[in-house]
């Protein structure tokens, strides 16, 4: 739940300027069948696809319920109403500090302070907004389009995968892969707003190591490492940043505080 949140953050920042199935190939031999025989023929070919597609989300499932409980447990995870993270980031040489807050149910406000500056974004459940002196931008703007898609999606306080086909999310398993000396299963998570990312699981701890999202051609990734227990929930204590294949900043978890209090006024553009 949180470094899903710090993708959007990073992306409004550094952004310059503003089918589950599958046509089966056609027999060589169809054609040759005679008429009344085809539907015999396709029967057994569409059980076999159901069957397969079955199968296929069955192991979706089963992955996903594999890392709900790696970090700590559904009850465990959905027993947590609000959240606080403070991190240090440093990209280029420099270092600032990110304060994260988020509440049920998609709730987010985080705050990225350079020497005597602070970014800020929001998201109210229904308006994302940022305020960027960095850019000139000292009053707040209201984002749109896709960069406020992408951060409706990852305001969401449970993350991608919790109750995902309730909010009308598609899960497809892309396979194993290797990511360095590690195998990983690769997810595709596909919103209700047709955004997508690619998550990419721990084959040993069912964690998430990578998460892959794309805005505007560019390609926006996470790689998330140092897991610690934090009140019985497993949290990434290292996240890398990188856009295009090139390491932007490196973010160090400092603290993580559940079900701190935080006025929803907070949340709300600033007037």
């Amino acid at each position: 739940m949180v470094f899903l949140v710090l993708f959007s953050f990073f992306s409004l920042c550094t952004r310059p300027g503003q089918a589950l199935f599958t046509q089966p190939a056609r027999v060589s031999f169809f054609g040759q069948v005679p008429m009344n025989y085809r539907p015999l023929l396709l029967v057994p070919a569409l059980l076999t696809a159901l069957t397969a597609s079955t199968l296929t989300q069955s192991a979706v499932d089963d992955l996903i319920a594999k890392n709900l409980t790696a970090k700590g447990g559904p009850e465990k995870l959905k027993s947590i109403q609000s959240m606080k993270q403070t991190s240090k980031m440093t990209t280029q040489g420099t270092e600032a500090t990110i304060t994260v807050y988020s509440k049920r149910p998609n709730l987010m406000r985080q705050e990225l302070k350079i020497g005597a500056q602070t970014v800020t974004n929001g998201f109210d459940g229904e308006v994302s907004w940022i305020i960027n002196p960095l850019s000139g931008m000292t009053k707040p703007i209201v984002v749109s389009g896709p960069q406020s898609d992408i951060i409706r999606e990852q305001a969401a306080f449970d993350g991608p995968f919790i109750d995902y086909k309730t909010r009308g999310s598609k899960v497809l398993l892309n396979g194993v892969e290797t990511l360095g000396d590690r195998k990983v299963q690769h997810l595709q998570v596909i919103a209700r707003t047709q955004q997508t990312q690619h998550i990419y699981l721990d084959a040993e701890t069912n964690l998430e190591t990578k998460i892959v999202s794309m805005l505007d051609g560019r390609k926006f990734e996470q790689e998330l490492s140092d897991y610690r227990d934090v009140e019985g929930v497993k949290v990434p204590f290292t996240i890398r940043m990188l856009v295009d294949g090139v390491l932007q900043s490196q973010i160090s978890v400092q603290s993580v505080e559940f079900n701190v209090k935080i006025d929803d006024a907070m949340f709300k553009v600033v007037k």
